[in-house]
């Protein structure tokens, strides 16, 4: 990539894009970039020295542009890409320069509908521990990475967090993939969960001859992906945990803790204190352990890096009190991920009451799984949702929905099942943190859920 002297990043707020400019910085790239909003992710970029601008000022770019990133988001007309074309700049969407820059190294791909960023920022963590040094990319900001979202490594083992939204991480030529899990969402772009099988089929195919996949046996989707590709692919090496696995784990629920009794074959050949809740956290360790224990990483290193994780932003993330509650940011916005968001804070904080406060993301999803949100939210003792969160660059079916309907179906399922509880609808985010206002106590725990601008509000609660 030093083949380029001169990069601009159109969209440079994104988590990905950040990387890729903060990777090209590093290795002495001069890097701009641009974004609609700024962001603590923009900021991040500047703390590196980048020159980063708001809104669209093709002016600022400079005559010698070589290459032009953008978006998936940045539509074909956006004037600083017609400005990078002009110059006669090379112009490449994100996902495929990712690909681009992964390339010559031993790329561990983590792929899945939930749990990649943390499945990722596990692995990566192991990794340096190991003295492997990783270059790591993530989808969220991880403390310990030296620039948050990425680890710039000397080796040639690259670690990147694989998107599935509109295929994009068939981008990528990966030696090893790390599958957290198959279930539909974007229905923006998948028709349905056999359209996202399938697509990860693909992906997996794409593994050289002996090539590396971890995945979870416990998920029926992977189930039936790994049924196929046994017999179109029997050269890959497969290492599974789930409850009838090759690994699995007995756990033990603590207060503020998760004590993972480790089985392989039947043996236990270890235990971890795990710092993170739920179920779903234990199968992310797992993936990530078993990612690390195909490049022969020590056991002994597994289990401290685990232990010593320190969470990673917007993922369960404690920020503070409001009105003497614990405040956390969660990025949860698929309803299997809201319903094991509460689930894990349940065991992890026992006899605590939870307050959800859910922003929906995107309008074809939350149509889509419009009955599936309504039950996910059982286990939240009160609830506040806020209209639904509008997403740049997608193709949005018809705005008529909104989390008004939501509430009143939830209302119904509530009245169905005899519970009574508050269930509030908020136009924006002003509305919710006055509902909040209202229904959080002290000693309670309150959820800030959602991918889109609910994470500002949460921070300004704590203030």
């Amino acid at each position: 990539m030093n083949a380029y002297k001169r990069v601009h990043f159109v969209g440079i707020g994104g988590i990905g894009m950040s990387a890729m400019a903060k990777l090209l910085k590093a290795q002495d790239v001069y890097v701009s970039g641009s974004d609609v909003n700024d962001s603590v992710i923009v900021q991040s970029c500047r703390d590196m020295n980048i020159q980063v601008w708001l809104g669209s000022h093709p002016d600022k770019m400079g005559k010698d542009v070589e290459l032009v990133v953008y978006s998936g988001a940045v539509p074909e007309d956006d004037e600083e890409r017609i400005r990078g074309r002009h110059l006669d700049a090379r112009e490449v969407v994100y996902n495929e320069f990712l690909g681009e820059v992964s390339r010559d190294h031993k790329l561990i791909a983590v792929t899945g509908t939930h749990g990649k960023s943390t499945t990722t920022a596990l692995l990566g963590k192991i990794l340096i521990d190991a003295g492997l040094d990783p270059t790591v990319v993530v989808g969220s900001q991880v403390p310990g990475l030296k620039y948050g979202n990425l680890q710039v490594g000397k080796s040639n083992l690259f670690v990147a967090e694989a998107c599935e939204y509109q295929s994009h991480m068939l981008h990528l030529d990966p030696d090893i993939i790390v599958l957290t899990n198959i279930e539909f969402d974007h229905p923006d772009f998948y028709k349905d969960v056999d359209h996202v099988r399938s697509t990860m089929k693909q992906f997996v195919e794409k593994l050289p001859e002996g090539g590396i996949l971890v995945w979870n046996k416990n998920d029926e989707q992977s189930r039936i992906l790994v049924g196929e590709i046994v017999e179109s692919r029997p050269d890959i090496r497969l290492i599974s945990h789930g409850d009838d696995a090759e690994f699995y784990t007995v756990v033990e629920s603590l207060p503020g803790d998760q004590l993972v009794h480790v089985y392989m074959q039947g043996i236990e050949i270890g235990d971890v204190h795990l710092p993170l809740p739920g179920e779903y956290n234990v199968a992310n360790a797992m993936s990530a352990s078993l990612a690390a224990y195909a490049l022969d990483v020590p056991s002994a290193t597994i289990k401290q890096s685990l232990e010593s994780f320190p969470g990673l932003w917007r993922r369960f993330e404690k920020l503070g009190k409001f009105q003497d509650a614990d405040v956390y940011s969660d990025y949860a916005h698929h309803p299997t991920a809201l319903a094991s968001l509460l689930e894990g804070t349940k065991t992890f904080l026992p006899d605590r009451r939870i307050v959800l406060c859910f922003q929906p993301h995107q309008h074809a999803r939350t149509r889509g799984l419009f009955d599936e949100f309504v039950v996910s939210m059982d286990d939240a003792d009160e609830v506040v949702l806020i209209e639904i969160y509008d997403v740049a660059g997608r193709n949005e079916v018809s705005a008529d929905t909104s989390s008004a309907e939501l509430v009143e179906a939830i209302k119904k399922h509530d009245q169905a099942r005899g519970v009574v509880r508050e269930v509030i609808f908020a136009k924006d985010l002003v509305e919710a943190r006055t509902a909040l206002g209202k229904v959080v106590r002290k000693d309670y725990v309150l959820l800030m859920a959602g991918a889109g601008s609910i994470d500002g509000l949460a921070r300004e609660l704590v203030q």
